[in-house]
Protein backbone atom coordinates (compact mmCIF):
# COMPACT_ATOMS: atom_id res chain seq x y z
CA UNK A 1 0.00 0.00 0.00
CA UNK A 2 0.89 3.44 -0.69
CA UNK A 3 2.03 5.50 1.99
CA UNK A 4 -0.29 8.35 1.32
CA UNK A 5 -3.28 6.22 0.84
CA UNK A 6 -2.02 4.33 4.04
CA UNK A 7 -2.15 7.90 5.78
CA UNK A 8 -5.63 9.26 4.49
CA UNK A 9 -7.45 5.03 5.49
CA UNK A 10 -5.84 5.26 9.00
CA UNK A 11 -6.72 9.32 9.12
CA UNK A 12 -10.22 8.35 8.65
CA UNK A 13 -10.28 5.86 11.09
CA UNK A 14 -8.66 7.40 13.95
CA UNK A 15 -11.59 10.42 13.25
CA UNK A 16 -14.47 7.43 13.26
CA UNK A 17 -13.02 6.66 16.55
CA UNK A 18 -12.01 9.29 18.28
CA UNK A 19 -14.92 12.01 17.17
CA UNK A 20 -17.64 10.77 18.53
CA UNK A 21 -16.03 10.78 22.48
CA UNK A 22 -17.02 14.43 23.88
CA UNK A 23 -13.76 14.17 26.25
CA UNK A 24 -11.35 14.56 23.33
CA UNK A 25 -11.08 17.63 22.57
CA UNK A 26 -8.87 18.11 20.04
CA UNK A 27 -6.71 16.17 17.20
CA UNK A 28 -4.16 17.28 15.19
CA UNK A 29 -1.13 15.85 12.75
CA UNK A 30 2.38 17.95 13.41
CA UNK A 31 6.00 16.79 12.08
CA UNK A 32 6.85 16.70 8.73
CA UNK A 33 2.96 17.16 7.28
CA UNK A 34 3.33 20.73 9.34
CA UNK A 35 6.66 21.83 7.90
CA UNK A 36 6.17 20.55 4.36
CA UNK A 37 8.09 17.89 4.03
CA UNK A 38 5.91 15.23 3.88
CA UNK A 39 7.33 11.94 2.59
CA UNK A 40 7.14 8.18 1.52
CA UNK A 41 9.17 7.79 5.09
CA UNK A 42 7.73 9.89 7.14
CA UNK A 43 6.12 8.81 10.20
CA UNK A 44 2.27 9.74 11.76
CA UNK A 45 2.77 12.62 14.17
CA UNK A 46 -0.58 12.21 16.39
CA UNK A 47 -1.28 14.50 18.99
CA UNK A 48 -4.64 14.66 21.03
CA UNK A 49 -6.11 16.82 23.62
CA UNK A 50 -8.51 15.35 25.91
CA UNK A 51 -9.63 15.79 29.37
CA UNK A 52 -7.30 15.97 32.30
CA UNK A 53 -8.51 12.75 33.55
CA UNK A 54 -8.66 10.83 30.77
CA UNK A 55 -5.14 10.24 29.52
CA UNK A 56 -4.95 6.55 30.07
CA UNK A 57 -8.33 6.25 27.97
CA UNK A 58 -7.00 7.52 25.55
CA UNK A 59 -3.69 5.31 25.10
CA UNK A 60 -6.30 2.61 26.32
CA UNK A 61 -8.63 3.62 23.23
CA UNK A 62 -6.08 4.43 20.79
CA UNK A 63 -4.28 0.68 21.31
CA UNK A 64 -7.21 -1.29 21.32
CA UNK A 65 -7.50 0.10 18.09
CA UNK A 66 -4.25 -0.48 16.54
CA UNK A 67 -3.76 -3.71 18.12
CA UNK A 68 -7.42 -5.10 15.92
CA UNK A 69 -6.64 -3.71 13.14
CA UNK A 70 -3.13 -4.09 12.92
CA UNK A 71 -1.21 -5.64 15.48
CA UNK A 72 1.18 -3.91 17.79
CA UNK A 73 4.72 -5.07 17.04
CA UNK A 74 6.48 -2.99 19.80
CA UNK A 75 5.72 0.23 21.78
CA UNK A 76 7.47 2.29 23.78
CA UNK A 77 5.62 4.46 26.52
CA UNK A 78 7.74 7.66 27.39
CA UNK A 79 8.55 7.76 31.49
CA UNK A 80 7.28 10.49 32.89
CA UNK A 81 7.36 13.47 33.37
CA UNK A 82 8.74 13.58 29.86
CA UNK A 83 10.62 16.98 28.99
CA UNK A 84 7.57 17.93 27.32
CA UNK A 85 5.65 17.77 30.10
CA UNK A 86 2.92 15.71 27.94
CA UNK A 87 2.46 11.68 27.71
CA UNK A 88 3.70 10.34 24.71
CA UNK A 89 4.16 6.72 22.89
CA UNK A 90 5.56 5.18 19.96
CA UNK A 91 4.56 2.11 18.04
CA UNK A 92 5.30 0.11 15.08
CA UNK A 93 2.15 -1.95 13.64
CA UNK A 94 2.00 -5.04 11.24
CA UNK A 95 0.49 -4.49 7.46
CA UNK A 96 2.43 -0.32 7.12
CA UNK A 97 4.70 0.82 4.77
CA UNK A 98 8.31 0.41 5.36
CA UNK A 99 9.91 2.30 7.84
CA UNK A 100 6.54 3.91 9.19
CA UNK A 101 5.65 4.35 13.19
CA UNK A 102 3.69 6.35 15.12
CA UNK A 103 4.39 9.13 17.66
CA UNK A 104 1.10 9.56 19.55
CA UNK A 105 1.13 12.79 22.37
CA UNK A 106 -1.66 12.89 24.39
CA UNK A 107 -2.10 16.41 26.19
CA UNK A 108 -4.06 17.54 29.27
CA UNK A 109 -6.46 20.24 28.41
CA UNK A 110 -5.48 22.29 31.17
CA UNK A 111 -1.80 22.26 29.80
CA UNK A 112 -0.40 25.68 28.45
CA UNK A 113 1.80 24.30 26.16
CA UNK A 114 0.75 22.93 22.96
CA UNK A 115 3.96 22.47 21.03
CA UNK A 116 2.01 24.84 18.38
CA UNK A 117 4.05 28.06 17.51
CA UNK A 118 3.93 27.88 14.05
CA UNK A 119 7.67 29.34 13.43
CA UNK A 120 9.45 26.42 15.85
CA UNK A 121 6.68 23.38 14.85
CA UNK A 122 4.87 24.61 11.32
CA UNK A 123 1.55 24.49 10.67
CA UNK A 124 -0.58 21.87 12.32
CA UNK A 125 -2.68 19.81 10.22
CA UNK A 126 -5.75 20.00 12.71
CA UNK A 127 -8.26 16.83 12.17
CA UNK A 128 -10.50 18.14 15.55
CA UNK A 129 -11.02 21.59 17.39
CA UNK A 130 -14.01 21.73 19.99
CA UNK A 131 -14.47 25.05 21.43
CA UNK A 132 -11.43 26.53 19.50
CA UNK A 133 -9.24 24.58 21.85
CA UNK A 134 -5.81 24.85 19.52
CA UNK A 135 -4.78 28.01 18.51
CA UNK A 136 -1.96 27.77 16.85
CA UNK A 137 0.34 30.81 16.76
CA UNK A 138 4.12 32.13 16.40
CA UNK A 139 6.18 32.17 19.43
CA UNK A 140 5.92 35.07 22.07
CA UNK A 141 9.24 37.15 20.98
CA UNK A 142 9.83 38.11 24.14
CA UNK A 143 10.28 34.37 25.55
CA UNK A 144 11.87 33.24 22.71
CA UNK A 145 14.40 36.09 22.76
CA UNK A 146 15.02 35.13 26.82
CA UNK A 147 15.52 31.36 26.25
CA UNK A 148 17.97 31.84 22.85
CA UNK A 149 19.94 34.26 25.29
CA UNK A 150 20.23 31.55 27.78
CA UNK A 151 21.11 28.96 24.85
CA UNK A 152 24.08 31.30 24.22
CA UNK A 153 25.13 32.12 27.07
CA UNK A 154 25.46 28.69 28.23
CA UNK A 155 27.35 28.02 25.22
CA UNK A 156 29.72 30.75 26.01
CA UNK A 157 30.60 29.77 29.84
CA UNK A 158 31.26 26.26 29.25
CA UNK A 159 33.08 26.44 25.50
CA UNK A 160 36.67 26.72 27.05
CA UNK A 161 35.89 23.61 29.44
CA UNK A 162 34.37 21.37 26.36
CA UNK A 163 37.13 22.03 24.19
CA UNK A 164 40.20 21.49 26.15
CA UNK A 165 38.20 18.08 27.22
CA UNK A 166 37.94 17.03 23.93
CA UNK A 167 41.48 18.22 23.38
CA UNK A 168 42.63 16.33 26.22
CA UNK A 169 41.25 13.06 24.46
CA UNK A 170 42.95 13.33 21.32
CA UNK A 171 46.16 14.41 22.95
CA UNK A 172 45.67 11.16 24.82
CA UNK A 173 45.26 9.00 21.81
CA UNK A 174 41.87 7.77 22.38
CA UNK A 175 40.15 7.37 18.97
CA UNK A 176 36.60 6.29 20.55
CA UNK A 177 36.64 8.95 23.14
CA UNK A 178 38.08 11.76 20.66
CA UNK A 179 35.99 10.63 17.70
CA UNK A 180 32.83 10.65 19.77
CA UNK A 181 33.18 14.10 21.80
CA UNK A 182 34.18 15.50 18.29
CA UNK A 183 30.78 14.60 17.21
CA UNK A 184 29.16 16.12 20.01
CA UNK A 185 30.58 19.14 19.76
CA UNK A 186 29.98 19.65 16.48
CA UNK A 187 26.64 18.38 16.71
CA UNK A 188 25.92 20.10 19.53
CA UNK A 189 27.82 23.48 20.45
CA UNK A 190 28.36 24.20 16.76
CA UNK A 191 25.08 22.93 15.58
CA UNK A 192 23.37 25.18 18.30
CA UNK A 193 25.61 28.18 17.01
CA UNK A 194 24.31 27.54 13.43
CA UNK A 195 21.09 27.68 14.93
CA UNK A 196 21.50 30.82 16.13
CA UNK A 197 22.50 32.25 13.21
CA UNK A 198 20.45 30.57 10.32
CA UNK A 199 16.92 29.24 12.23
CA UNK A 200 16.89 31.59 15.83
CA UNK A 201 12.97 30.11 16.43
CA UNK A 202 14.34 26.51 15.95
CA UNK A 203 18.14 27.13 17.99
CA UNK A 204 17.30 23.82 20.51
CA UNK A 205 16.51 21.44 17.02
CA UNK A 206 20.52 20.14 17.50
CA UNK A 207 21.44 19.50 14.10
CA UNK A 208 17.98 18.23 12.91
CA UNK A 209 17.12 18.61 9.21
CA UNK A 210 20.66 20.42 8.40
CA UNK A 211 20.43 20.12 4.86
CA UNK A 212 16.33 21.69 5.13
CA UNK A 213 18.23 24.76 7.42
CA UNK A 214 21.73 26.07 6.26
CA UNK A 215 23.02 27.39 3.06
CA UNK A 216 24.67 24.20 0.88
CA UNK A 217 28.28 25.84 1.98
CA UNK A 218 27.37 25.11 5.31
CA UNK A 219 26.56 21.65 4.70
CA UNK A 220 29.25 20.87 2.83
CA UNK A 221 31.64 22.38 6.00
CA UNK A 222 29.64 20.21 8.37
CA UNK A 223 30.18 17.05 5.98
CA UNK A 224 33.99 17.36 5.96
CA UNK A 225 34.13 17.67 10.07
CA UNK A 226 31.38 14.93 10.68
CA UNK A 227 33.09 12.71 8.59
CA UNK A 228 36.38 11.48 10.18
CA UNK A 229 38.18 9.02 7.70
CA UNK A 230 41.38 8.25 9.94
CA UNK A 231 42.52 9.18 13.89
CA UNK A 232 45.35 11.49 12.08
CA UNK A 233 42.22 13.88 10.27
CA UNK A 234 40.47 14.04 13.71
CA UNK A 235 42.86 16.67 15.42
CA UNK A 236 42.78 19.39 12.22
CA UNK A 237 38.82 18.46 12.07
CA UNK A 238 38.19 19.12 15.54
CA UNK A 239 40.42 22.57 15.77
CA UNK A 240 38.59 24.13 12.08
CA UNK A 241 35.11 23.38 14.25
CA UNK A 242 36.84 25.02 17.01
CA UNK A 243 37.59 27.80 15.37
CA UNK A 244 34.52 27.94 13.18
CA UNK A 245 32.63 27.94 16.27
CA UNK A 246 34.28 30.66 18.20
CA UNK A 247 33.93 33.06 15.37
CA UNK A 248 30.04 32.28 15.15
CA UNK A 249 30.10 32.81 19.21
CA UNK A 250 31.82 36.20 18.57
CA UNK A 251 29.47 37.16 16.47
CA UNK A 252 26.45 36.25 18.04
CA UNK A 253 27.36 37.78 21.26
CA UNK A 254 27.55 41.05 19.28
CA UNK A 255 24.83 41.10 18.02
CA UNK A 256 22.91 40.75 22.07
Amino acid sequence: MKTARFRDCMRKEILELFEPRPWVRAIWEGGSAATGFLDEYSDLDLAMVVEDDLIEEAFLTFEGYLEEEYGIEYRMRLPEPTWHGHSQSFYFIGGCPPLFYIDFLVEKLSSGDRLLETDRHGNACIWLNRDGVLAPAPSRPDELEERRSGFLENIRVSFPLVVTEVRKQIARGKPIDSIAQHQRFVTGRLAGLLNLRYRPSRFDFGIRYAERAYPPEVNRRLEQLLYIRSSEDLEPAFERAVRWAAELLEELTLQQ
